[in-house]
């Protein structure tokens, strides 16, 4: 089953469409509303409709959940079992190469730092907190 069969919308669907059928479904599986015998049940399938929700909703999530079914691949609700999206995943390259720049540009200014006043920063930031 996929996030829109769940919440019973086309895969061509709105953000309002996507809105007004989580919040349908929402009020009908919400543990608190639920008869006893069926808590669990009902518990279980309103963490599947707010986790298609979620995915839904937001459209970089979206378009990488379409894709990744376009693909042959069935993401469903392994998102927040494990703690994390796979959209991280995807941007690992992009995170890797400016992590890299940011931890290039720090290198150089504490290069050109310590050659300005013959100093590291650790050495400066114990002057500044002495005082001196």
């Amino acid at each position: 089953m996929s996030l829109y069969d769940l919440l019973g919308i086309p895969e061509t669907g709105s953000l309002l469409e996507i809105k007004q059928a989580y919040k349908q479904l929402a009020r009908k599986y919400h543990p608190d509303v639920s008869p006893p015998e069926l808590v669990e049940e009902h518990t279980q399938r309103f963490i599947q409709v707010q986790e298609a929700y979620e995915t839904l909703s937001d459209p970089r999530r979206r378009a990488l959940y379409d894709h990744h079914v376009a693909s042959g691949l069935h993401l469903a609700f392994a998102a927040r079992r494990n703690g994390r999206f796979d959209e991280e995943m995807e941007d690992r390259g992009e995170w890797k190469d400016r992590w890299q720049s940011q931890l290039s540009e720090l290198k150089r200014r504490s290069v050109q730092k310590e050659n300005a006043d013959g100093m590291s920063w650790g050495a400066r930031m114990r002057r500044e907190r002495n005082g001196v």
